[in-house]
């Protein structure tokens, strides 16, 4: 098996013009047409708007965000867009190259700064909202990540994981074995525990079909609950 961050790097850089045409729920060629309008597309509209309740309920305006494993910058200019200063890092040049054009194109170049980086073992900065969403399903050392993006969150971390769901699983497991892709699906339980162990406390769980969104934060406000599963 190779390495994981090679694995990610190399998948993601050929992969990124589908990844960003999924957000339109558009796909090159027949296959991809249908794996993102019907499955990849849907997840990630549907995640964008949950994560966008998320950001008002954190009120991103006038605060630093760390999008830890950007791709091609979705997510990090959704926080831009609501007022927030954003460092974006990925491992895959192509997906850069697609996040700072997505800025230009929206005028959030000032907001949304993008850098390549491997966030498993580079020095990540402090921000007060770090953001691991659709990444830690490509580490086998998850806790290992989710340590450094913790100690880099000042205010809060939400992790967007892939749920156990059978079908999408064989569906995702297929890609990834032609792709050359590690995909590892970690307990949700095992997950909150490496958050909770990293000095926060569960304020948010968001569960959906294909994905569940859990928001760790610091500070008595929150539960400090563990989800199961």
């Amino acid at each position: 098996m190779r390495d994981d961050r090679e694995s990610a790097r190399d998948y993601f850089e050929k992969l990124a013009p589908e990844y960003d045409r999924a957000f339109r729920l558009q796909g090159r060629g027949p296959l991809n047409a249908v794996v993102n309008r019907l499955f990849r597309g849907r997840t990630f509209v549907r995640r964008m708007r949950l994560l966008e309740g998320v950001f008002e309920r954190l009120r991103l305006d006038g605060k630093s965000v760390l999008d830890l494993g950007c791709g091609s910058g979705q997510v990090s200019l959704l926080a831009a867009a609501m007022g927030a200063r954003v460092r974006g890092i990925d491992i895959a040049p192509g997906m850069l190259a697609l996040a700072r054009e997505a800025a230009a194109r929206s005028g959030l170049s000032d907001r949304a700064r993008f850098d390549e980086g491997d966030v498993s073992r580079d020095a990540l900065p402090e921000a007060d909202v770090v953001l691991l969403v659709g990444v830690i399903e490509y580490y086998r050392d998850f806790g290992g990540l989710i340590r450094r993006a913790a100690a880099a969150a000042r205010a809060a971390l939400v992790i967007a994981h892939a749920n156990r769901v059978l079908y999408r699983m064989a569906l995702r497991h297929a890609m990834a074995r032609l792709g050359g892709l590690n995909l590892y699906y970690h307990p949700m339980h095992a997950v909150a525990a490496a958050a909770h162990e990293a000095g926060l406390s569960l304020g948010e769980e968001k569960p959906e079909h294909a994905f569940t969104l859990l928001v760790f934060e610091r500070g008595a406000h929150a539960d400090g609950g563990i989800v199961a599963g």
